[in-house]
């Protein structure tokens, strides 16, 4: 057998990976997708309290920001996915890809931070129903503290995303250091 085929266990391999990889891509589109019909009729088009951001443009601005940070997760996720559809498992595409993932996952708790950061500072005001004499209402804010697999909080602010997007960036690292060290013993006789 020739050094540059494949083996029939190692087609059958690749051919579990495509087709996986084919289906999933498409459920990473459909929400991509869904994402963004979701995100312009709810906020072109719904006069709903999950949209109202009255003299509160930093959460308007924080909302939209982290709506393109989860549509670019999708997208890139299911163009991950295509490479490996196409047998691109550890091409230097695929692998900026996985890094590019690492990055929105940072850039989702920067945001998030922000956001809690801010609502510290300027609360939201809420809706203030008449009431009759004697009744009042009391808002109270929960805090719960979560310790999970990417969800941990120290000082009220969770690190599960920035911990995660670092992973995500190494793997991505060491997945091009290996790449280049195979190609480099393959170039050599």
């Amino acid at each position: 057998m020739n050094a540059n085929e494949n083996s029939p266990k190692t087609n059958f391999r690749l051919n579990r990976i495509r087709n996986v990889s084919r289906i999933v891509r498409y459920i990473f589109l459909a929400l991509f997708i869904l994402l963004i019909v979701y995100f312009f009729f709810g906020v072109l088009f719904s006069s709903g309290s999950s949209w109202n951001f009255k003299g509160n443009a930093w959460r308007a601005l924080c909302v939209v920001a982290t709506q393109i940070v989860i549509c670019l997760w999708y997208w890139k996720l299911a163009r991950l996915f295509g490479f490996y559809e196409r047998g691109l498992i550890f091409a230097s595409e695929a692998v900026r890809c996985i890094k590019f993932l690492g990055l929105l996952c940072v850039a989702q708790w920067i945001l998030g931070t922000t956001y809690h950061i801010l609502l510290k500072y300027y609360p939201i005001i809420p809706f203030q129903p008449t009431l009759p004499p004697g009744v009042s209402v009391t808002v109270k804010e929960a805090t719960i503290s979560r310790m999970g697999f990417f969800s941990f909080d120290i000082w009220g602010i969770n690190f599960g995303f920035l911990l995660a997007g670092t992973v995500i960036v190494l793997i991505a690292w060491i997945m091009d250091e290996g790449r280049k060290i195979q190609e480099e013993q393959e170039l050599t006789v």
